[in-house]
């Protein structure tokens, strides 16, 4: 158990990576941040010293930090069923040969994230670009200005990227709408978690696994800060800080966020890594007509690029004014899937 436990953390991760908007000047296909994989074989991850004993260094030493879910008075964001109300953001992707898809904005949680996709909305960024990955059961990423997935700075708040927002009852749940980054920074690439499957939490994620993966990684900073390596350093610390935002946000679930992942899926392990800043209430049948097109290799040895490019014809954000029929994300009926194709 422990053991597919250990390799269930690095297939994860090796998962995650796909959601970077990677830097042209690396393979974009790519996160820059490595798995843990990188932590096992490390020669610092040995279970004994020459003294016989190993000193774990404490987070602070080796810079990693532990987060508590931000709670935000009066917001439920996407754990209760989303339904607009008379004056919320609703974010409308035309997708040609499909159909449109709205979510509902989240400024709440994502006050530069939604003032950013506004901004690009308004200015037609989006507007005959591609969804360029498409994985099932996992999510549907888009926003590239290339259509490559390389990453860019084309935010339109501060100087063209900016961090990672997130909010205790903002989550990566079935329909989540959110960014995808470059080392922890926000531009223009945004995903929709398109997984329905139960997350059986419970089963899958074991707090011990991380610690002990945790642990291992900050022997591997420790070990890179001594040989003098600041760039090895930097990728594990990056990756321990990855694992540790993940222990928290899973340990800071309530029982109402965990019940939610189990009944109506989505891609718990990205919660505190990943700015969800909207929520899906209409177009569930496109979003799975998405999620089921044919797709091959990326150039990166990577299944997931369309066969048959799938343009966005438009996003457009507008205040719901309450007069237009509303589905619900908490409504099956509004989330049974329809093949329009």
């Amino acid at each position: 158990m422990k053991t597919s436990k250990k390799a269930l953390i690095c297939g994860i991760l090796a998962a995650i990576s796909l959601l970077a908007a990677c830097d042209n000047s690396t393979s974009s296909g790519d996160s820059e941040i490595s798995t843990p994989g990188n932590f096992v074989n490390s020669p610092s991850s040995t279970d004994s010293t020459s003294s016989g004993e190993t000193s774990i260094p404490t987070n602070e030493e080796v810079g990693i930090t532990s987060s508590k879910p931000r709670e935000i008075k009066g917001f439920e964001g996407n754990v209760k069923p989303v339904t607009p109300k008379e004056g919320d953001l609703i974010a409308t992707f035309e997708i040609e040969d499909y159909g449109t898809i709205k979510a509902v904005l989240f400024p709440e949680a994502a006050p530069l994230g939604v003032e950013n996709f506004q901004k690009l909305c308004d200015a037609g960024f989006y507007n005959g670009l591609k969804i360029h990955r498409v994985m099932k059961d996992f999510m549907i990423q888009g926003g590239s200005k290339t259509g490559d997935g390389a990453s860019s700075k084309d935010a339109m708040v501060k100087d063209g990227e900016f961090g990672i927002e997130t909010a205790q009852n903002a989550r990566n749940f079935y329909g989540a709408l959110c960014y995808a980054n470059s080392g922890g920074m926000n531009s223009t690439q945004f995903y929709i978690v398109n997984n329905k499957k139960p997350n059986d939490i419970k089963t899958e994620f074991d707090p011990e696994v991380y610690k002990n993966q945790i642990e291992q990684g900050k022997l591997a900073i420790k070990q890179a800060e001594d040989d003098g390596d600041t760039a090895k350093a930097e990728t594990a610390r990056q990756n321990v800080q990855y694992l540790q935002n993940q222990l928290d946000w899973v340990n800071g679930m309530t029982d109402e966020i965990t019940k939610k992942y189990t009944e109506e899926g989505g891609v718990y392990y990205l919660d505190g890594n990943y700015t969800v800043f909207g929520q899906v209430f209409e177009g569930f049948d496109v979003l799975d007509a998405l999620s089921e097109v044919m797709v091959g290799d990326n150039g990166r040895k990577e299944v997931s690029k369309p066969v048959v490019p799938i343009i966005i014809k438009n996003v457009t954000v507008t205040a719901y004014d309450g007069t237009e029929p509303a589905g619900s994300s908490g409504d099956s009926t509004a989330s049974e899937p329809v093949d329009e194709r």
